[in-house]
């Protein structure tokens, strides 16, 4: 992903690499989230859960801030 792209993309989940995603609302609001599995924490059929963190809005936050928060 780009700086560029970032500001390009239309409306979804657009995945960066390390569980960084760009969310693009429809109504084109933009914000980043890291998707992490919590350590130990499982579903009842036994599948370990993912949780959404957000990082910020894009307008904000930039692409190379984003990427340092996800790989913390």
């Amino acid at each position: 992903m780009t700086k560029k792209l970032v500001e390009n993309l239309g409306p979804g989940r657009h995945g960066d690499g390390n569980g960084l995603y760009l969310v693009f609302d429809p109504s084109w609001a933009r914000r980043w989230i890291v998707r992490v599995v919590v350590k130990g924490q499982k579903n009842r059929k036994g599948v370990r859960l993912r949780t959404d963190f957000g990082l910020g809005g894009a307008d904000i936050v930039p692409l190379r801030q984003a990427r340092e928060c996800a790989l913390a």
